[in-house]
């Protein structure tokens, strides 16, 4: 795919701007485009007018491809017919219907080719409407191929295809009247909005619907040398779609349930980060930040005291308050973490702290907060947190560790051991059924997850979408000193340089697996743990 995506959204009107006006039913096509790519993330981008009627750029398997979509709405009383798509204006070359949208095709990525109409085809082009996953094997077409492969031999696109081509990549829908496709619109964003654990009125998502629509109307109306507003990224897409959600959920009086939450202020502010994806791995650090000359202690203290419920009690539990009452159970809290042995105060300040990250940073939802488990007789923790990227969901299986100055490398060295061992099948499959005993969809956004985590799910499927995330919260030597007014940039360093220690540490058995570092630099761990665990049992 080319560097610049706005290469097609620059060459042309397409249909043309003055032609646009008074066209409705095409807004709605593409408004149901749009709600594709939110769902389908092999979607890349929306195009509105560009280098056809409507353009998506998708990759498949892990070629790009750009799919030329034609909205079809000429009235006749007549089905589309194959002597329809090949016929000619006065005898032009390349004036045929099909010749029109082969020639679409310029720019060189593998071309898909969608028409979408108001009439319906006969029955010697329904091949066409197949689905593209179900064409394997799938003989009907071949005829349908050989009557443009016949016909037109001179006609190439700019790639080098011909109408065969073009024949084997179109796909054919058939919507109907304009009235049926705004409901089904709109009941498709309803079951969206459902799968992210919000149900707003049908008027209320009426509303949100005819704004999408006129979004992408607005695309398709901007001339050419505009390319850029003609273009809409998936990821552009999904902040749109996840502002909708957010105003849904405030303007919703019903109390919020389990994991929903918004309008919960970050705690902690981000250090630094560092995405080094050629290799697996990732590095985030966060502070916890002074108060004027006073390190932010009693009030690390109260966050995490804040989310103990979420990893201490069942969603069953967490649904029977507000997300705000259930924080204020740390009782209850306490009472069921400690039925599961002695509190290890620092093992939990910084599961806490991973999660709170996770939670607030991430979006992650939890499935469960803290998993216990034997390896050869000794007893392991791990936490598993959903999180939902623009290119689709993962697993993170995550560590954490609080540690002291004179513990901290043989801590470190312990988990990254212990690390090493985590990837091996049994003990896959073992965190794996541990999660299924603990996860409880209804209480969770909709997910694609079932399959892999489910008994006969490979363990295989789930590397796939597995991250490590390791938490080590440690004595800085930078924070020791107290404050001054360019600790930050020390602070920088300091982080960089642990992480470059630990990735050096990681060693060649766990290359095939994502790790993120996340580190949080500590003014003193001992003296937190001591005040964590006096505010934890007042």
């Amino acid at each position: 795919m080319p560097n610049d995506l706005s290469i097609i959204a620059s060459s042309s009107d397409a249909g043309g701007i003055a032609a646009r006006k008074g066209f409705r039913i095409q807004d709605h096509v593409a408004a149901r485009l749009a709600l594709e790519m939110i769902h389908d993330s092999t979607i890349l981008q929306l195009e509105c007018e560009t280098g056809d009627d409507i353009v998506l750029r998708r990759i498949s398997e892990g070629q790009s491809v750009i799919e030329y979509v034609q909205v079809k709405t000429t009235e006749a009383d007549t089905k589309w017919s194959i002597k329809e798509l090949q016929a000619r204006t006065d005898k032009k070359v390349g004036s045929s219907v099909c010749e029109k949208s082969l020639l679409c095709d310029k720019h060189g990525e593998i071309a898909w080719f969608r028409f979408v109409s108001t009439r319906a085809v006969i029955s010697s082009l329904e091949p066409f409407r197949r689905p593209r996953s179900k064409r394997r094997n799938y003989t009907a077409l071949a005829p349908l191929i050989n009557s443009f492969s016949n016909k037109y031999k001179t006609t190439i696109s700019k790639s080098g295809r011909t109408l065969a081509y073009w024949a084997k990549n179109m796909l054919w829908e058939v919507e109907g009247e304009e009235d049926a496709l705004i409901s089904r619109n709109i009941n498709a964003l309803l079951k969206l909005s459902g799968g992210q654990g919000v149900n707003p009125s049908y008027e209320a998502m009426e509303k949100i619907y005819f704004e999408l629509a006129q979004k992408v109307r607005t695309m398709g109306d901007k001339p050419s040398v505009d390319a850029d507003e003609k273009i809409w990224t998936r990821q552009e897409c999904l902040k749109w779609w996840s502002a909708q959600i957010d105003d849904i959920r405030k303007a919703n009086i019903a109390t919020v349930k389990v994991y929903q939450i918004s309008g919960i202020p970050e705690f902690f502010s981000e250090i630094c980060s560092m995405d080094e994806d050629t290799i697996r791995r990732a590095l985030y650090a966060f502070d916890v930040e002074f108060d004027g000359d006073i390190w932010r202690r009693d009030e690390l203290v109260d966050h995490l005291l804040d989310w103990l419920p979420e990893i201490a009690l069942s969603p069953q539990t967490l649904a029977n308050f507000s997300h705000l009452a259930a924080r204020r159970l740390p009782g209850e809290a306490l009472k069921a973490w400690e039925q599961r042995g002695s509190t290890d105060i620092p093992q939990l300040i910084a599961s806490l702290m991973l999660h709170a990250i996770l939670r607030l940073h991430f979006g992650a939802e939890p499935i469960a907060c803290r998993i216990f488990f034997s390896v050869k007789g000794a007893m392991r923790s791990s936490s598993a947190h959903i999180v939902q990227l623009p290119e689709g969901e993962e697993v993170w299986l995550g560590r954490s560790r609080l540690v002291n100055a004179s513990s901290h490398e043989a801590v470190v060295a312990e988990v990254l051991a212990e690390l090493r061992t985590a990837l091996t099948r049994d003990v896959l499959k073992e965190e794996r059924d541990i999660i299924i005993q603990l996860r409880e969809p209804r209480h969770l956004r909709n997910d694609k997850l079932d399959a892999i985590l489910s008994n006969t799910g490979k363990t295989s499927e789930l590397l796939k979408i597995l991250r490590l995330p390791f938490l080590v919260a440690y004595d800085s030597a930078t924070l020791s000193a107290g404050f001054e007014t360019g600790y930050l940039t020390k602070l920088k360093v300091e982080v960089e340089n642990e992480y470059g220690r630990i990735k050096a540490l990681l060693g060649e058995e766990l290359d095939s697996v994502r790790i993120s570092l996340f580190l949080v630099p500590i003014e003193c761990a001992d003296t937190l743990a001591d005040e964590f665990e006096t505010k934890l049992r007042k």
